[in-house]
C-alpha cells in the first residue's frame, strides 16, 4: 500500500527595498518594504515517515531531470518539529538557490500547507504563514518574504511581521532576472553594519506603479552600498537602454522591467523571464 502524498506550491519573491525591524517576538519582527511575488518558486512534496528527511532539488532550464542540491534543510526540519510531525519532504525549485528569489520562504510556506493537509492539523492559512514566518525570521534566512508570498502581486508591506499592512497590485508585464552567483542571505542579515546601511537607505515613499517601484528600489540599492562591480556593469547596460532595473535583495543579481530587458541581461548570463504571480500557496496533489 502506497503512502499518502500531498504536494503544494508557493511562488517566490524578489525584494526591491526593505527595512529590518526586529522586536522581541518573531511574529512581530521582519521587515517593511516592497517587492514582486513571482510566478516561479517551490513545489514541496510531503509524505508520512517515521523520521524526518528533506531533499532539495533544482530543475534548471533545459535540463531533462532535476539535480539534487542538498539532502538536508535545517529550516524545514525545524518547521516540521514545530508542527509536531515527522515526514519525508522533497522540494523542487525552479529558480537558482541563494539568489534573492525568496525560495526559503516559498519552501517553508509550501511545506507548511502540504503538512497541514496531510496530517489533518486543521490550521488556517494565516497560522501556516505564521509558523513559516517564525522559522524564517529566527533562522535569519529572510525577513519579509513569507509575508509577501502569502498572496500574489507586487507588494508594499507597511508594517513588519506576518500580520502586516500589505498592499497588492497586479501588472501583466514581464520581469527579467539575472543571477550572477549565490549570496547567502544570512551573511547580510547577520551583519549589524550592513543592516545599519540598509536601514538608512530605506525610501520614505510608497510606490504608485511598477516604474516608481523600480526607481525607489534602485535608489535604495545605490544608497545601501550592496552593489558589487559585477552588478554595476549590468545596471549600466540597463541604464543605457532606458530599462528600469535594480539589484535583487538579497541576491547577487539584477531584475528589470519589460521584455526589452531580456537581450540586455542575456549579455551577462542566462536571463530568466518571469511574471507577477496571481496568488500565493496552493495544493497541487492530494492522494490521502
Amino acid at each position: 500500500m502506497s503512502h499518502p502524498v500531498v504536494s503544494a506550491s508557493c511562488p517566490g519573491h524578489i525584494s526591491g527595498f526593505f527595512r529590518p525591524v526586529i522586536t522581541g517576538e518573531a511574529l512581530t519582527s521582519g521587515s517593511t518594504g516592497a517587492g514582486i511575488v513571482i510566478d516561479s518558486g517551490v513545489v514541496a512534496t510531503v509524505s508520512p515517515a517515521s523520521d524526518t528527511s528533506v531533499s532539495i532539488w533544482l530543475k534548471q532550464p533545459g535540463a531533462t531531470a532535476p539535480l539534487l542540491q542538498a539532502s538536508s534543510s535545517p529550516i524545514l526540519t525545524t518547521l516540521l518539529s514545530d508542527l509536531g510531525v515527522t515526514a519525508r519532504v522533497s522540494t523542487l525549485c525552479s529558480l537558482p538557490l541563494s539568489s534573492g528569489y525568496g525560495l526559503s520562504a516559498a519552501a517553508l510556506l509550501a511545506t507548511a500547507h502540504a503538512v497541514n493537509l496531510l496530517f489533518d492539523l486543521g490550521l488556517s492559512d494565516s497560522v501556516c504563514s505564521a509558523r513559516a514566518h517564525r522559522v524564517e525570521v529566527e533562522s535569519r534566512t529572510g525577513l519579509g518574504d513569507v509575508a509577501a508570498c502569502q498572496g500574489g502581486g507586487w507588494v508594499y508591506r507597511g508594517k513588519p511581521g506576518i500580520v502586516s499592512d500589505i498592499l497588492r497590485f497586479f501588472d501583466d508585464r514581464t520581469v527579467i532576472a539575472l543571477t550572477l552567483g549565490p549570496l547567502k542571505t544570512t551573511t547580510v542579515l547577520s551583519s549589524p553594519a550592513m543592516m545599519r546601511r540598509v536601514a538608512q537607505a530605506y525610501p520614505s515613499d510608497i510606490p504608485r506603479d511598477l516604474e516608481e517601484f523600480f526607481a525607489l528600489s534602485r535608489t535604495f540599492a545605490e544608497s545601501s552600498g550592496l552593489i558589487s562591480d559585477e552588478i554595476r556593469k549590468v545596471l549600466i547596460a540597463c541604464d543605457a537602454n532606458d530599462i528600469p532595473a535594480s539589484m535583487t535583495m538579497l541576491g547577487n543579481g539584477v531584475f528589470a522591467l519589460g521584455s526589452a530587458a531580456e537581450p540586455v541581461l542575456s549579455r551577462f548570463g542566462h536571463a530568466l523571464s518571469l511574471h507577477i504571480a496571481p496568488g500565493g500557496p496552493k495544493i497541487l496533489e492530494n492522494t490521502k
